[in-house]
C-alpha cells in the first residue's frame, strides 16, 4: 500500500462581527507510490487527472511525492442576513518517478482562491436571496506532445522527457450567481430561482485532444469545460 505522512500547524482567531480568521500550513510526504521499473516519469500519483488510457510497464512501489502549502481563510458566519467566505491557498506538489527526477505533479497549479457571498432579505411571508461565487486557480500541468506516437495512437501521447509537466494550462476562472425567491403559504412553500453558471462564459481548458487536421498546433486541440449555463427552476415543498 502507498503511505502518507503529514504535519499540520494552524492558527484560528475569532474577530468581532462573527468573523473568523484561520491560517494553516502543512507538509505531506508520500512513499511507496507505484512507478515503472524502467526509468521514466510515470507515477500513479498523477492518475485521474485526464481521460486518456494508459498502459504502463511493470510497476514497483518505489516512487515518492511531497506536497506543502499555506492556506488562509476569512469567514463571516451568517448574521444580519448575510455571510461571506474567502479562502486562498499557495502550494507546491511534486513527485519522483523511477528516473529519480523531482517533477511537477499534474495537479500542481500552485495557487487557488475562492470567494463566496450571500445576502437574504426577509418579508412577512417570503424571502429573497442573492449570492455568488468566484473561483480562480492555476491551470493543470502538461508536457511536450509526441507527435509521431499521437498520430499512430489517435490520441495525445506526451514525451517522456525533461519537460514532463513543465507547462501549465491558462488559469481557471469561473464566476457563478444565483437569485431565489421563496414565499410560504399554509402547508406549502414555493421557490423560484435563477442560477447562472460561469456568468462570463470563460473557456477554461479541460484537456488536450488529438486533432489530425491541426499540424500548426502539434496536432492538438483544446477541449473546454462547461461554458455559460443559465438554470431556472420552480420548486414546491409540502
Amino acid at each position: 500500500l502507498s503511505k502518507s505522512s503529514q504535519i499540520v500547524a494552524g492558527y484560528d482567531l475569532s474577530l468581532q462581527g462573527n468573523i473568523r480568521f484561520k491560517a494553516e500550513t502543512y507538509f505531506q510526504y508520500l512513499t511507496k507510490i507505484p512507478v515503472e521499473k524502467n526509468s521514466s516519469y510515470f507515477s500513479l500519483i498523477n492518475a485521474g487527472s485526464g481521460f486518456s488510457r494508459f498502459f504502463p510497464d511493470e510497476l514497483k512501489n518505489t516512487g515518492t511525492g511531497r506536497n506543502y502549502g499555506l492556506e488562509l481563510t476569512i469567514e463571516k458566519y451568517f448574521s444580519n442576513q448575510y455571510f461571506f467566505l474567502f479562502t486562498g491557498s499557495l502550494y507546491d506538489s511534486k513527485y519522483k518517478g523511477s528516473n529519480g527526477q523531482l517533477t511537477n505533479t499534474t495537479f500542481n497549479g500552485n495557487y487557488a482562491m475562492n470567494a463566496l457571498f450571500a445576502k437574504e432579505w426577509k418579508f412577512e411571508r417570503s424571502s429573497l436571496n442573492a449570492g455568488g461565487k468566484v473561483t480562480f486557480a492555476g491551470g493543470r500541468r502538461y508536457g511536450d506532445v509526441d507527435e509521431t506516437a499521437s498520430r499512430e495512437e489517435g490520441e495525445i501521447i506526451y514525451l517522456n522527457n525533461s519537460n514532463y509537466n513543465k507547462y501549465a494550462f491558462r488559469p481557471y476562472f469561473r464566476a457563478d450567481a444565483k437569485v431565489n425567491y421563496r414565499f410560504n403559504r399554509n402547508k406549502v412553500s414555493h421557490e423560484i430561482a435563477v442560477d447562472l453558471v460561469n456568468v462570463f462564459n470563460i473557456k477554461n481548458i479541460l484537456t488536450l485532444t488529438y486533432d489530425p487536421d491541426s499540424p500548426e498546433t502539434n496536432y492538438t486541440r483544446e477541449e473546454y469545460q462547461l461554458g455559460f449555463l443559465p438554470l431556472f427552476y420552480y420548486r414546491i415543498d409540502f
